[in-house]
C-alpha cells in the first residue's frame, strides 16, 4: 500500500487531485475483504453503515490521500453530506507465522456527522475469541480490548483519549489477542508518523 501511495505522490499531482477510489487504495492493496471488514466492524459496534468504508463497499465513495508520514497514511472520504477522515497503519509483524498472508490494520477515525472523534479500532482479518479480554500494550501501559468477529475496540470507550495520548507519545504498539481457536496472537505496529497523520485527519473533518 505504501509503495503505491508513494508512487502516486511522486507523480506530482496537486493535493486537491490526489483522489483515488477507496476500493483501489484499500481493497486493491490489502485485499477486497478489508472494505467489507471495516464497514462490518462499525455495524457490529452499533455504528451506522456509513462509517469508514461503507460507501466504497457499495462501489461509490472516494478516498483522498491527505498525508503520508512514517508508517501511517491519512485519508478523507465523502459520501453525500457524510464525511469520514481517518489515519491508517498496517501491522509490521504478526505471530503466529500462519497469519503472514493477512494484514492487521489500525484505524483512528473521525466522523463529524455521527459525533465520533478519533475512534480507535482494529481490523484483524482473522476470527477472534469473543469471550476473552484482548490487550493493547504501549510501553508500560495496557488497555483492555473486546472483539467481535474479526474486529477489536477498546473495552472502555472512555479510555480512548488516554490511549490516543499514549499512542502519540509511544514508539510502538503491540496487540495481544486470542484467535477463535484459542491460539495466542501478537501484532506489532510502528507509531512513527501516527501523531502527524491523526492530526491531519482530524483537521480535515473539523
Amino acid at each position: 500500500m505504501a509503495a503505491m501511495i508513494s508512487s502516486f505522490l511522486r507523480s506530482g499531482a496537486p493535493a486537491s487531485r490526489r483522489v483515488l477510489p477507496l476500493t483501489t487504495l484499500l481493497a486493491g492493496c490489502l485485499g477486497a475483504a478489508l472494505v467489507a471488514s471495516v464497514a462490518q466492524a462499525q455495524q457490529q459496534r452499533g455504528r451506522p453503515a456509513a462509517a469508514t468504508t461503507a460507501p466504497a463497499a457499495a462501489g461509490q465513495g472516494q478516498a483522498m490521500l491527505l498525508e503520508t508520514a512514517g508508517k501511517w497514511q491519512a485519508f478523507s472520504s465523502q459520501q453525500g453530506r457524510s464525511k469520514v477522515c481517518y489515519a491508517l497503519s498496517k501491522a509490521e509483524s504478526r505471530l503466529p507465522a500462519n497469519l503472514k498472508d493477512v494484514d492487521g490494520l489500525l484505524f483512528v477515525a473521525t466522523r463529524p456527522g455521527e459525533g465520533v472523534r478519533n475512534e480507535i479500532s482494529f481490523v484483524m482479518n482473522f476470527d477472534l475469541k469473543e469471550d476473552v479480554e484482548h490487550q493493547a500494550i504501549i510501553g508500560s501501559e495496557r488497555f483492555a480490548l473486546v472483539a467481535k468477529g474479526q474486529n477489536m475496540w477498546l473495552k472502555n470507550p472512555a479510555e480512548e483519549p488516554r490511549m490516543l495520548d499514549s499512542l502519540r507519545k509511544g514508539a510502538g504498539l503491540e496487540i495481544k489477542g486470542t484467535s477463535k481457536r484459542g491460539n495466542p496472537t501478537a501484532d506489532k505496529y510502528s507509531l512513527a508518523g501516527m501523531s502527524q497523520t491523526v492530526k491531519r485527519a482530524e483537521d480535515a473533518c473539523k
